[in-house]
């Protein structure tokens, strides 16, 4: 079975359990991007709350296809991101096997959100041993048949029994003893916290 979803920043746990247990990912290369969405924001479970990673994003984005957002890099975000998730992360079980695959995109620049997230998706899914070949873009797609599950993986969206994409079940997080299990962070704190599924 296909599923359309759209291309999201370091996305939730919800996510990539969709591209682990659907055949095909449509990855939707030409939608219109959408604000206030995980497209350029990720949720992490920092020492004293769930922290938002965003993206800062020029001006003039209204209107245009995610694959033409730029990324604003005036402001120090990468330094400060990457600061935030070894803060959360530092002392989580794997974070020494898996910190240097995400290092390097906290220090490089990538022009386009797009590329930034494609490449961050890529090293997600060969650390989670998802094969690459299941994603096709939509331009390059030839079918009709598939489930269009975009905007389901969404900050404001409640997570329901009846969504196609579940969660997978509980695991110890780095701040669990403060806050309790929080559902849905960004497919870091798994990768982190637990190595895989």
């Amino acid at each position: 079975m296909k599923i359309l979803i759209e291309s999201q920043f370091l996305a939730p746990i919800q996510y990539f359990n969709g591209l682990f247990i659907y055949d095909k990912i449509i990855l939707d290369d030409l939608e219109i991007f959408k604000k206030q969405s995980y497209r350029n924001r990720a949720k992490i479970a920092g020492p004293n709350s769930v922290q938002a990673l965003i993206i800062p994003l020029k001006q003039g984005k209204t209107h245009l296809k995610t694959s033409q957002v730029i990324i604003d890099y005036s402001t120090r975000w990468q330094s400060e991101h990457w600061k935030s998730i070894c803060s959360a992360y530092g002392k989580a079980p794997f974070f020494e096997h898996y910190a240097h695959h995400f290092a390097p995109y906290f220090t490089r620049r990538t022009e386009l959100l797009w590329e930034f997230n494609l490449e961050l998706l890529y090293t997600c899914m060969r650390i989670l041993k998802i094969p690459k070949e299941k994603i096709i873009l939509l331009s390059e797609n030839t079918s009709d048949n598939f489930i269009d599950l975009r905007n389901q993986v969404h900050p404001k969206k409640e997570i329901s029994s009846e969504d196609l994409i579940s969660l997978p079940q509980p695991y110890i997080q780095t701040f669990m003893e403060r806050s309790g299990f929080i559902p849905n962070l960004s497919i870091l704190d798994l990768i982190f916290n637990k190595g895989s599924w």
